[in-house]
């Protein structure tokens, strides 16, 4: 039916139903005057409804009020109009019906263009039992309208959500009632939680961010200061932790196995008679002040031939047994983290800092590695037993420091470390790279941020460490135990020899070096020298030397280790990938407090030297931090490598892990 000068249509317009009158055509388009008030060309594809209807189109005022009430007892009639009720009447019949036909099964010989109207209205607003399409109404089958009444159910329960979210947002933000007025905030406090943790990947992210776009909040970070308001989160809360799924608990399953080993520690290490009783030997650790887990301690002693060095390991695999959830949890676990602001065990503390600790004067069962050492430096003979030992003393770095200036053990052993990686860089043209470490402290709220350069009681511990584990090493290669071992290839390019001290250059070779390997293979380790090489000196807060700790403890005990190689590759996959979680939690922990210790140097001028030169930016080195930083080339300036210059902080956010920098003082 074409559309003629005063004749009654309807159209939709923004989800709004139209009443119109048509004034005449313009082209393709007719010109309608609506029950709005308002004058609008339009398609005749737009119109939904020609009435039979015609009405006067001037005065122009008494045509608008004819439209309104067109319009209202169309909406009137609408309401009456059981769509659901008519769908089950008419289920099952496959035809159509054009909108007369469809009225006059409703309402019947009363029906008239205003109840044909008004049927189209009830059809495209409950969207669900019928289809409205090229002026024909067609029924939904069963399954089309089941599946929509649940859409349309999902879509209510979301509507509710965003409402009731919208209002704990603005409770939370001073906009509204308080929190505490609001009834079930559960739900959107986890789902919250859950974007600021997973981001895009949550499971309701799309409705999160919709909840905080209904509520004004643009920012990226107005979820996470959300949960702050909220006194949910601290505002240094540790995401990276919570995204990695690293606990800072155990399970009362795992707490239980720990009482336990620790209720039997005691009768059990000191009954075994197998173990060689070293009480009386003057052992000692040497550690960070306020370290609690103590898990190697030293000795020496003269002896024919030359001295003999011991390194006295904890002895963890005899009582964390493979199967137990406590193994599970450490080989999943892969690592102690030790963090600015806390520290995530691999162990049970009660472990760690108590009952497996080299505590003085406490009797320990351990493993020990002797080597009888020349005066050159070289290791005449290794060997190693289960113990039980019996710290005499516990030193910190600096009370060790002090004592290597003086005649004694300590210096003793200082000088054989010396000796130990001179023959190492002589021999297997090893590269220490003495370079200071940055450390990040937080206690009280207060950042401590320092370079700490290794005093020498920290060099000679590290070396024996390094000792120990090459003696294990080669302990586990001769006698073909399976094995995991740490190798490293040669580095990309080698810049430096291994006694290079130049801190720069250091830095610059440490650039250069390639990843280290966790393999089967007892490959060369070119960074420290070593033809075959494995960890094993830190059982208490790594689980690759736990593992190691187990086959040789085995191996000692009955000749034959606990693990195949099988087995594990299956414990190498869950430790790396464990480091790498790790690594990941911790890289971004310490990132994130030195950002928020840098907002306190804005304005600073920093000191930094050239790195790098690249085409349109320096890559710096922070003196103070030893971290590197780009900037942006100064046009028609020259640079050098070595370069000093001077940058300012330009914009730091720590949550947003941001830092830029601008050119300083010249």
């Amino acid at each position: 039916m074409d559309i003629q000068e005063s004749q009654v249509v309807e159209f939709l317009e923004g989800g709004r139903f139209v009443v119109a009158v048509c004034l005449g055509k313009k082209g393709t388009r007719f010109h309608l005057l609506t029950h709005l008030g308002r004058e609008t060309n339009l398609s005749k594809n737009r119109v939904i409804h020609i009435s039979s209807q015609r009405i006067k189109t001037s005065p122009r005022e008494e045509a608008i009020t004819i439209l309104k009430e067109i319009n209202e007892l169309r909406s009137f009639i609408q309401k009456d109009i059981d769509i659901a009720e008519i769908w089950e009447l008419l289920e099952g019949e496959d035809q159509v019906w054009n909108p007369r036909e469809f009225s006059e099964i409703i309402f019947g010989e009363k029906s008239t263009p205003d109840h044909e109207a008004a049927s189209i209205r009830a059809v495209i607003t409950e969207r669900t039992h019928f289809k409205f399409k090229d002026g024909f109404i067609r029924p939904q089958p069963k399954e089309a309208v089941e599946r929509l009444i649940e859409q349309r159910r999902r879509e209510e329960e979301k509507i509710k959500r965003l409402e009731q979210g919208t209002k704990l947002l603005n409770a939370i933000w001073g906009k509204d009632k308080s929190i505490s007025e609001i009834s079930d905030t559960s739900e959107w406090i986890e789902a919250i939680k859950d974007y600021c943790i997973q981001g895009e990947d949550s499971e309701r992210s799309g409705e999160v961010k919709d909840l905080f776009k209904r509520a004004g909040l643009s920012s990226p970070i107005a979820p996470f200061e959300t949960l702050v308001r909220a006194g949910i989160w601290s505002e240094d809360e540790n995401i990276e932790l919570l995204r990695a799924g690293i606990e800072r608990t155990f399970s009362e399953e795992v707490i239980g196995e720990a009482k336990k080993i620790s209720e039997d520690y005691q009768q059990k290490a000191l009954s075994d008679e197998t173990r060689e009783d070293l009480r009386d030997l003057d052992v000692f650790t040497i550690d960070a002040l306020q370290s609690k887990d103590l898990d190697d301690a030293l000795s020496f002693r003269e002896v024919d031939g030359g001295v003999e060095v011991g390194i006295h390991i904890t002895d963890v695999g005899t009582f964390i047994r493979p199967g137990s959830r406590l193994f599970e949890i450490a080989m999943e676990r892969a690592t102690s983290i030790y963090l600015p602001d806390e520290i995530v065990p691999m162990l049970p503390e009660s472990l760690s800092n108590e009952t497996f600790s080299l505590l003085p004067e406490k009797e320990r069962a351990a493993l020990s590695f002797f080597a009888l050492i020349d005066e050159e430096g070289g290791v005449r003979e290794t060997r190693i037993v289960r113990s039980v030992i019996k710290s005499k003393r516990k030193m910190s770095y600096e009370e060790a420091d002090e004592l290597v200036a003086k005649e004694g053990t300590i210096k003793r052993l200082y000088d054989l470390a010396l000796l130990l990686q001179k023959k190492r860089i002589k021999e297997g043209n090893a590269l220490p790279l003495p370079i200071p470490e940055l450390s990040i402290r937080v206690e009280d709220g207060q950042i401590r941020v320092w370079l700490d350069e290794p005093g020498p009681s920290r060099f000679l511990v590290s070396e024996l460490m390094i000792l120990a584990n090459s003696i294990a090493a080669k302990f586990l290669r001769d006698n073909s135990i399976p094995a995991l071992y740490r190798s490293q290839p040669e580095p990309r390019e080698r810049i430096i020899n291994g006694a290079e001290q130049d801190l720069r250059s250091n830095f610059r070779q440490r650039r250069l070096i390639s990843r280290g390997i966790l393999g089967p293979e007892p490959d060369f380790h070119s960074g420290l020298g070593l033809e075959c090489y494995t960890t094993i000196t830190s059982p208490i807060r790594r689980a690759l030397d736990l593992a190691m700790q187990i086959q040789i403890l085995e191996y000692l005990a009955s000749s034959g280790p606990r693990f195949s190689q099988k087995e594990l590759d299956g414990i190498s996959i869950n430790i790396q990938e464990g480091l790498i979680r790790a690594a990941s939690v911790r890289q971004a922990r310490f990132r994130y407090w030195l950002l928020k210790h840098l907002n306190e140097r804005k304005g600073e001028d920093l000191k930094a030297w050239v790195l790098d030169i690249l085409d349109n930016k320096l890559l710096l080195v922070l003196e103070d931090y030893l971290i590197t930083v780009d900037i942006p080339r100064q046009h028609k300036m020259d640079y050098y490598l070595d370069q000093e210059v001077y940058v300012r902080i330009k914009k730091v956010n720590p949550r947003e892990n941001q830092l830029k920098f601008e050119w300083g003082k010249m």
